[in-house]
């Protein structure tokens, strides 16, 4: 039997690896992620300082039951929550909208916090062709067609704001959905989620009377991981929504 399992990952995208870990093991025990923003040819290396933190969490009784966490920088972050925010800092990996679940101090791993709504994805497969896309004015639908024309299941739009797109990005989306493609929006914003506020053409009321999925405050890149795996067990747009928004 094992204590915990502890993962080496680089930084680029380690935050994907973690959050497709929270959502697909459902275990008590400690998983964690663990990188380094300096290699160890540089001055200041931290990898071995992160891997020791890491281990620290990994045999303390109080990090069970709170799913994948990443540690870095002495500070314990949850998976869903953490995103990479600097190309360069030490301190790089941070959770913006509510801040760590705790930190190692001297060895100790104290915990302010817990958990909740955690969500469990059972399947051990991935469905690879989910687009990413980032709104800007003026957009058109020309890279939504891309991507229903080259057999894409789903696409992830990062809209403006609360929760908008450009009106001339429409007739793309009516066409996904009417193909049984699903949609899945958050916001471009890195804190705050998206709600059916502006009722508008392109306004978030207006996409939600369309049939567009809210990915409340994910950031793109998670709710892509996150929508790869549920179209590995379903294309039901209805039970998609329900994952995504309960």
């Amino acid at each position: 039997d094992i204590t915990a399992v502890v993962v080496t990952h680089g930084t680029d995208t380690l935050e994907e690896t973690a959050y497709l870990l929270d959502l697909t093991i459902n275990t008590e025990k400690p998983v964690i992620v663990v990188g380094a923003m300096r290699n160890s040819s540089e001055l200041g290396y931290d990898g071995s300082s992160n891997l020791s933190a890491a281990i620290c969490t990994g045999i303390s009784k109080n990090a069970k039951n709170k799913g994948v966490l990443v540690v870095m920088n002495n500070e314990v972050n949850a998976a869903s929550e953490v995103t990479k925010t600097n190309t360069l800092s030490l301190d790089t990996f941070k959770s913006p909208e509510f801040g760590p679940l705790g930190i190692v101090d001297n060895d100790e791993v104290i915990f302010y916090r817990d958990i909740v709504n955690r969500q469990f994805i059972n399947t051990v497969e991935i469905e690879e062709k989910v687009g990413l896309l980032k709104t800007g004015p003026g957009m058109e639908s020309d890279i939504i067609d891309f991507y229903i024309d080259n057999g894409y299941k789903g696409i992830v739009i990062e809209a403006l704001g609360r929760g908008n797109i450009p009106p001339k990005m429409i007739d793309g989306i009516k066409n996904a959905i009417e193909k049984n493609i699903p949609i899945v929006m958050v916001s471009r914003c890195p804190t705050g989620r998206v709600l059916d506020t502006y009722g508008y053409e392109g306004g978030g009321k207006h996409l939600r009377d369309l049939g567009v999925i809210f990915g409340k405050n994910l950031p793109g890149q998670k709710a892509r991981i996150k929508l790869m795996l549920i179209l590995s067990i379903t294309n039901n747009l209805e039970t998609i929504k329900k994952l995504f928004e309960e």
